[in-house]
C-alpha cells in the first residue's frame, strides 16, 4: 500500500509542464568514438575521485587510489605523468590488522585536490586510515613520467581529510585557507565543518553533539559575497544530516541543508572558543507538490552546481538529488536563487522546549548583534567575533538550526528521472552565448555511464520546460560516473569512473542534419544554421546566425525569414519480395521526438496518398511496417513523413516491388514465418506483434476451414440421399480423409 501510494501522489503532477521528457538524440559509445567525439584514458589503479583542470598549464589532474596523475587537457589519450604515493607499509599492517581490508581501506585514497596557487596543488588522501597531505608543484609532473612521493615530504592530514575512503568529503581552497567537511576520526562518528592550513587558529564546528550535525555526508563548499563590504563575506557548505528536528523518527530520516559561517570567525572569547561562532543552518527541499498538499521528496543531496552571473551576490544554485526510499527509485535536479537562501537565514530560528522537548519557532528577544551577522562596519562595528557579548555566543551555541524552509525556483523540480535504469550521480552546468540570448545547458552523469545533456526553456504560460537534447554512452561498461569537470576555453566536458577518464566534445553539430529545419529542430545552443550547413555558433562572428531555441517558437518560420531552404531530402529506398513471402520496411529518425506516419501512394502515377494502418496483412509499428506475407495489392511507394515542434517532412520513400515468381514446390519451415523476420531485424516489440497477428491468421483459417467442412456435409448427403449402407459408409471414410487433410493444411501452408 505504501509503494502505491507514493506512486499515485507522484504520477499526478509528473503528467503536466515537469513530466520527465525523453531525450532527442541517443549516442552508443562506438557512435562517439567514430564519431571523434569521444577519447578515453585508461587508469588501472580504478577509485578515480577527482578531476581538476588546470587551465592555464592546459593539464587535467586526476587523483585516485595511490595515484595522482596529470593528463593533457588537450587530448587525454596521451600518456599521463604520474606520481606514485602509496600509504607507508606500517600503516598498512596496521589497517589489516584493524579488521580493514586490503583493496578497499587499506591503501592511499586521494580526497582532496585542490589548486593552491598557480604553482602547487594541495592533495590529501587517507593512507590507509593514517590522513597524510602534501604540497605538490606542478612542475614536479615535468622531471618524470613516474615518480614516487616520499612520505618524509607529507604532512598529517587530520582535519583536513577523512579516515574512511568510503565517507564522502567537500573542500575548498578560499584565500589559502582550506575549509573542508569531513569524518575527522577512525569510526567516523565525529561530522565536522573544519577551517585550517592558515595562518589563524584552527576552527571547527562542535565535537559529538548531533544538534550542530549528525551523520552528515558533505557535498559542496562555497565563498560568497552578501555586500560590497569584504568583511561580510561568508563561506557555504551543503550536505545530508540525519535531521533531529523530524517528526516521529529524529535522527532517522535524511534533510539536505545548506550552512554557512563567516570567513572572519575565529570563534568566542570564553565559549566556542576554537568552535564557530557564526555557524547557522537550513533545510532545502526538493520535492514534487501533489495532490492535497501531498509532497513527494528527493531527499538525499548528491551534487551542486554553482552558476555565477554578472550580478555576483545572487548566483544560480542547481543541486542533485535523489531519492532514499526502495519503493521510489528517481533522481532531480531542482534551482535556487542565492537570495532566497539568504532570506531563510534572515528569518526565525527553532528551538527546544516543553515538557516533550518538541522543536518549535522561538518567538523570544534575539540578542544583538543577530547571531550569525559578521564581525565588520556593516553591523555594529564589532571587529572580531570575540568582542561579541556572552549572550550572542550563547545563543549562538543553541540556537543553530533556522525555521524557514528554502524552496526551489516554480516550488518544483526543474528535471526529474524516475523509472528509469539509473540514477544520477553528477552536475555541471556551462552558460552558453547563444544567438537569441543565454542559456543553462545542464550536464548530467549517471550511475551507468551515460550523461544527459538538457536546457530549460521558458513558456508563455510562465512554466519552464526542461528539455533533454542528448543521451550518450561514454564508458563503455556502464560504470557509474563518480567525479565530471567542464574545460571552458577548450570546449571538452571531463568524466571519470572506474574504468578511467574520457574527454567529450560538448557539441557535434554535423550530427543534426544538413538542412535549416533540422538544425533548428535540434534547439542546440551551442549550434546554429549559418546558411550552408549546422555548424558551432560564434559570438563574435558577423554573419547570418539562425536557431530557435525558445519553445514557442517555429523553426520553420525562421528559415523562411532568413531564406534558407525548406526541404529536407528524403532516403529513397527499392525493396523487392517474393509473393508469399514476409519483409519489413523500416523508418528510424534519429529524433524521439519526433512522431511516424506512413502514407503510400494511391497510384504508380498518382499525386494522392493514404494513410497507411495496421490490419489482417500489415503491422504499423514504431519503427516500420511488418508484411507477414506480402500480396500483390502491396507493391507501391511508402512515404515515412516524420513530425516534430508542428514540423513535418519525408524522411525515407520506399518502393516495394512485389514478385511473383513460378510455381514451385513450398518448402515447410520449421519455424513461424515472423522468426525469420526477427533474425533480420531484432526489434523487441516486434515478436509480440507478430505472434497476435499469427493467432488472428490461424484463427481465420480455422473458422473458414469449418465452413468448408459444413458445406461438404450438405453436398454429401444431398449426393447420397437414399443410398444403401455400402455408399453411406464410403462416404463417412472420404468425410473422416478430408478432415484429416484439412487439419493438416495449416501446417503445410
Amino acid at each position: 500500500m505504501l509503494a502505491l501510494f507514493c506512486l499515485i501522489s507522484l504520477a499526478a503532477p509528473l503528467t503536466y509542464a515537469w513530466r520527465p521528457s525523453q531525450p532527442r538524440l541517443h549516442f552508443q559509445h562506438s557512435e562517439l568514438v567514430r564519431s571523434g567525439r569521444l577519447m578515453s584514458l585508461s587508469v588501472p589503479a580504478g577509485d578515480l575521485n577527482s578531476l581538476l583542470p588546470g587551465e592555464d598549464g592546459r593539464r587535467l589532474y586526476i587523483g585516485m587510489k595511490d595515484h595522482l596523475l596529470s593528463a593533457s587537457l588537450d587530448d587525454i589519450t596521451q600518456t599521463p605523468r604520474k606520481i606514485y604515493w602509496p600509504a607507508s607499509p606500517d600503516r598498512i599492517q596496521n589497517c589489516i590488522m584493524a579488521g580493514k581490508t586490503l583493496q578497499t581501506d587499506c591503501a592511499n585514497f586521494l580526497r582532496v585536490l585542490e589548486l593552491y596557487n598557480q604553482t602547487h596543488l594541495y592533495a590529501c588522501g587517507t593512507g590507509a586510515f593514517n590522513p597524510r597531505c602534501a604540497f605538490i608543484p606542478t612542475n614536479l609532473f615535468l622531471r618524470a613520467e613516474e615518480q614516487m612521493l616520499q612520505y618524509e615530504d607529507t604532512e598529517s592530514g587530520k582535519g583536513k581529510c577523512p579516515y574512511d575512503p568510503h565517507q564522502r568529503t567537500a573542500t575548498a581552497i578560499i584565500d589559502g585557507e582550506l575549509y573542508a567537511g569531513i569524518s575527522s576520526d577512525f569510526l567516523s562518528h565525529d561530522t565536522a565543518f573544519i577551517r585550517s592550513l592558515g595562518e589563524r587558529h584552527v576552527i571547527r564546528t562542535e565535537q559529538y553533539d548531533t544538534t550542530w550535525l549528525q551523520g552528515a555526508e558533505f557535498v559542496h563548499v562555497a565563498a560568497m559575497s552578501e555586500s560590497d563590504n569584504e568583511e561580510d563575506d561568508k563561506v557555504y557548505v551543503f550536505f545530508t544530516e540525519r535531521a533531529q528536528e523530524a517528526e516521529g523518527a529524529a535522527g532517522k530520516v535524511l534533510y539536505s541543508r545548506v550552512a554557512r559561517v563567516c570567513k572572519n570567525d575565529i570563534g568566542g572569547q570564553r565559549s566556542l572558543v576554537h568552535k564557530w561562532s557564526t555557524f547557522q543552518k537550513a533545510r532545502i527541499v526538493c520535492s514534487v507538490p501533489g495532490p492535497d498538499g501531498i509532497q513527494t521528496h528527493f531527499d538525499k543531496l548528491q551534487d551542486i552546481f554553482i552558476q555565477r552571473g554578472k550580478d555576483k551576490k545572487n548566483p544560480l544554485i542547481y543541486g542533485l538529488f535523489t531519492t532514499t526510499s526502495n519503493v521510489l527509485n528517481g533522481s532531480a535536479v531542482c534551482v535556487y536563487r542565492m537570495q532566497d537562501i539568504i532570506r531563510a537565514f534572515k528569518g526565525n530560528f527553532l528551538h527546544r522546549e516543553g515538557q516533550q522537548y518538541k522543536w518549535t519557532e522561538y518567538t523570544g528577544r534575539v540578542p544583538y548583534p543577530r547571531p550569525g551577522t559578521c564581525p565588520s562596519s556593516t553591523y555594529g562595528g564589532f571587529k572580531s567575533t570575540r568582542e561579541y557579548p556572552d549572550e550572542v555566543i550563547f545563543f549562538s551555541r543553541t540556537h543553530l538550526l533556522m525555521q524557514e524552509v528554502v524552496h526551489p525556483l516554480g516550488g518544483h523540480p526543474f528535471l526529474i528521472r524516475v523509472g528509469v535504469p539509473y540514477k544520477l550521480t553528477r552536475l555541471l552546468v556551462d552558460r552558453v552565448e547563444a544567438v537569441d540570448g543565454q542559456y543553462d545547458v545542464l550536464f548530467i552523469g549517471t550511475d551507468s555511464g551515460l550523461v544527459l545533456k538538457a536546457i530549460h526553456l521558458p513558456k508563455a504560460s510562465g512554466q519552464n520546460q526542461e528539455i533533454t537534447l542528448e543521451q550518450l554512452q561514454v564508458f563503455k561498461n556502464k560504470s557509474p560516473i563518480t567525479a565530471m569537470t567542464l574545460s571552458k576555453k577548450k570546449q571538452w566536458l571531463f568524466a571519470g569512473s572506474a574504468e578511467g577518464v574520457v574527454q567529450l566534445g560538448l557539441f557535434h553539430c554535423d550530427l543534426y542534419g544538413q538542412a535549416c529545419a533540422e538544425c533548428c529542430l535540434a534547439r542546440d545552443p551551442y549550434c546554429t544554421w549559418d546558411g550552408h550547413s549546422c555548424s558551432p555558433y560564434m559570438p563574435t562572428a558577423r554573419r547570418r546566425n539562425i536557431r530557435q531555441v525558445n519553445d514557442d517558437g517555429n523553426p520553420l518560420n525562421q528559415c523562411v525569414r532568413q531564406g534558407a531552404g525548406l526541404q529536407v531530402d528524403a532516403e529513397e529506398k527499392t525493396q523487392v519480395v517474393a509473393l508469399g513471402n514476409s519483409t519489413y520496411l523500416e523508418c528510424l529518425p534519429k529524433s524521439h521526438h519526433a512522431t511516424v506516419t506512413w502514407f503510400k501512394d494511391i497510384g504508380e502515377n498518382s499525386l494522392e496518398q493514404h494513410k497507411v494502418r495496421s490490419g489482417e496483412q500489415l503491422v504499423v509499428i514504431d519503427r516500420g511496417i511488418l508484411i507477414p506475407r506480402a500480396e500483390l495489392n502491396h507493391g507501391g511507394i511508402y512515404h515515412c513523413q516524420l513530425e516534430e515542434h508542428g514540423f513535418r517532412w519525408t524522411a525515407v520513400t520506399v518502393r516495394l516491388i512485389v514478385w511473383s515468381p513460378a510455381p514451385h514446390p513450398t518448402l515447410v519451415s520449421s519455424q513461424p514465418w515472423y522468426q525469420d523476420v526477427m533474425a533480420l531485424i531484432n526489434h523487441g516489440k516486434l515478436e509480440r506483434h507478430c505472434k497476435e497477428f499469427s493467432q488472428r491468421h490461424n484463427n481465420k483459417e480455422s473458422g473458414n476451414h469449418k465452413h468448408n467442412k459444413q458445406d461438404r456435409k450438405r453436398a454429401d448427403r444431398h449426393r447420397h440421399r437414399g443410398g444403401g449402407e455400402k455408399e453411406k459408409g464410403r462416404g463417412r471414410k472420404n468425410r473422416s480423409r478430408m478432415q484429416s487433410s484439412a487439419q493438416r493444411l495449416p501446417r503445410s501452408a
